[in-house]
């Protein structure tokens, strides 16, 4: 058998070599995609659920009647309702993300109705956070300033992933959102 003859194939070593480097390189672009849907996942959610508050405020503006905003965390679901219970619209929340409330109990449905003039009787916050539910990266709050005849809804973004045991109230792990 001649030199070239012998060496015309590739050797185990440089096959798992290869293999390697492709696992690696797959394995980098995975986690790289996997990070882009998320990130868009809360773009989407940021956008659907702001809007979907803005709504029933205008909506209530509009009418001059009291609506009630009906956040249910546990079925992924937020209704928007009439004081005789009748669903006027509904949003189905992604399952792609976890989410908490700034209630005692974080992660319970909870309700707000509107005044006549399309405010909150109380003020909210909910929280977006990865699936696994353990890191805080945005926050929708709605401020009802007594003076302000509409919710103010403010988003804001982590500067880092909050963990959620720690407290995530420090205004300086923030910044607002335009």
């Amino acid at each position: 058998m001649s030199e070239k003859e012998r060496n015309s194939g590739f050797t185990l070593v440089e096959v798992l070599l290869y293999t390697s480097i492709v696992m690696i390189l797959f394995s980098i672009v995975s986690i790289s995609l996997q990070k882009q849907k998320e990130k868009q996942e809360f773009a989407i959610q940021k956008r659907n659920i702001s809007q979907f508050v803005r709504k029933i405020q205008q909506y209530s503006q509009y009418n001059k009647k009291e609506y009630i905003l009906d956040f249910q965390i546990s079925k992924k679901t937020v209704f928007f309702r009439d004081n005789t219970k009748d669903i006027i619209d509904k949003m189905v929340i992604s399952d792609q993300i976890s989410y908490m409330t700034n209630n005692t109990k974080k992660n319970d449905d909870f309700v707000r109705s509107t005044t006549n003039e399309g405010n909150f009787e109380r003020g909210f916050s909910i929280y977006l956070l990865n699936k696994k539910g353990d890191k805080i990266f945005y926050r929708i709050s709605t401020n009802t300033i007594n003076a302000a005849k509409f919710p103010i809804i403010s988003i804001y973004k982590a500067k880092e992933p909050i963990n959620v045991k720690d407290d995530y109230s420090k205004s300086v792990l923030w910044e607002k959102e335009l």
